[in-house]
């Protein structure tokens, strides 16, 4: 099991990452930097002792680039044990809670999921999230009919907005999932 300060979606990310092909911890930053996962910091403050943890950990090993013209620098690799909890990490189950306050960390865990865990737990994985969501978006529905008339308007329309985010994830789910199937059958 991680130690409890690298149960986080930073070093879950970097894991990832890590896991795809070799990279420095400047990799990591630029990576960050200039792509869609720029909610993550670039900062070495945040990146380097989150890598110093995760080789502590034993999750990934530093190795000296040895490429001719190349700055000194390291690349991290996962280990067998790092590839392990990545997986552990990927394959819990999907929980209400999980849907109500950590979104960004399933769809972090579903965007690996080909890589690590393959076709199959990723299907798995996204009719569980559907499943989750198809129970919650009723309740939210029920609470704002219940509430609405002693709600400010405000809050009615920010509950609105985070209903109406629920429906459009648990419709993605239903197009990734037909995705999936389709992908399944032109093999």
């Amino acid at each position: 099991m991680v130690e409890k300060n690298l149960n986080s979606t930073l070093a879950f990310a970097l894991l990832g990452l890590i896991g795809d092909e070799a990279r420095s911890g400047y990799d990591l930053r630029k990576f960050f930097s200039s792509t869609p996962m720029t909610s993550f910091s670039d900062s070495p403050g945040a990146i380097y002792p989150a890598l110093r943890r995760l080789e502590r950990s034993g999750l990934i090993r530093g190795e000296a680039d040895s490429r001719r013209g190349s700055r000194r620098r390291t690349l991290f690799r996962l280990t067998a044990r790092g590839r392990a909890e990545f997986r552990r990490w990927q394959g819990q189950p999907i929980v209400r809670d999980d849907v109500v306050r950590r979104v960004d960390e399933l769809m972090l865990r579903f965007a690996f999921m080909d890589q690590f865990a393959g076709r199959t737990s990723g299907l798995k994985f996204l009719k569980a999230f559907q499943n989750e969501l198809a129970t919650y978006i009723p309740d939210l529905r029920i609470y704002l009919r219940s509430n609405r008339a002693h709600m400010p308007l405000s809050g009615r329309l920010a509950l609105e907005s985070g209903i109406l985010g629920y429906e459009t994830l648990y419709r993605w789910t239903k197009v990734a999932i037909a995705a999936y199937r389709s992908k399944g059958e032109n093999r």
